[in-house]
């Protein structure tokens, strides 16, 4: 049996930190194919303790694809991200009131990572089911993006056959009414972006190993 883990990042500030890990809840039940089940676990938007949770979910759960989701208020589409940057800038504080501004994930690691899940071809099956989304080679400098990298950078020292990226989306229209101007997104279309990258990315991998078999 294939885990594919769902690590939500919770939003940043007061207002309904965790209001789309709630709703995607309910992906547990989506049954990719036989040999595969979902699970959905939640991140704090905290530069401090982030990436120990993660860690402690990937021992955990020990799954074959780990899509993390994070919410941005500026994003008007989906963002299938490649590139991870070894940089922390923050221009706001996380949820635990911290602020780094230029510091490293990793101090010996490398300028950039790039994500080993199927990108383009998520990209494209997300296009073609008319959900608004784009490749983004920008993931920012907030916590999406130094989990992000902490995920890629745990990826390859610990040799682990993982494979792992983000997905960023605008906010819920519960959330984007408390902003005014500011772009929303549907569940539906989230739950609906988020099945459809899983069964693509089971699908790049069952291509692997039938080719190098």
């Amino acid at each position: 049996m294939r885990n594919v883990l769902i690590a939500v990042v919770d939003s940043v500030g007061p207002d309904s930190p965790i209001a789309l890990y709630h709703q995607l809840r309910c992906l547990t039940d989506y049954q990719a194919d036989a040999e595969c089940q979902l699970q959905v676990e939640r991140l704090p938007c905290a530069f401090k303790d982030s990436l120990t949770v993660l860690e402690q979910l990937i021992n955990q759960h020990k799954p074959s694809h780990l899509m993390l989701l994070s919410q941005c208020s500026s994003q008007v589409d989906i963002r299938v991200e490649k590139v991870a940057l070894n940089i922390n800038d923050a221009k706001q504080n996380d949820n635990i009131n911290q602020q780094p501004r230029d510091t490293l994930t990793a101090q010996h690691g490398p300028a950039a990572y790039l994500s080993n899940l199927p990108v383009n071809a998520i990209t494209d099956k997300l296009r073609s089911n008319n959900l608004p989304v784009q490749l983004s080679y920008n993931a920012g400098t907030f916590v999406a993006n130094h989990l992000f990298y902490g995920l890629m950078h745990y990826i390859k020292h610990q040799n682990i056959s993982l494979h792992g990226g983000l997905l960023q989306f605008p906010l819920l229209p519960q959330q984007a009414c408390l902003q005014p101007g500011t772009a929303s997104i549907s569940i539906d279309m989230i739950l609906n972006a988020v099945k459809l990258a899983a069964d693509v990315c089971l699908a790049h991998s069952d291509n692997m190993l039938r080719s190098t078999s």
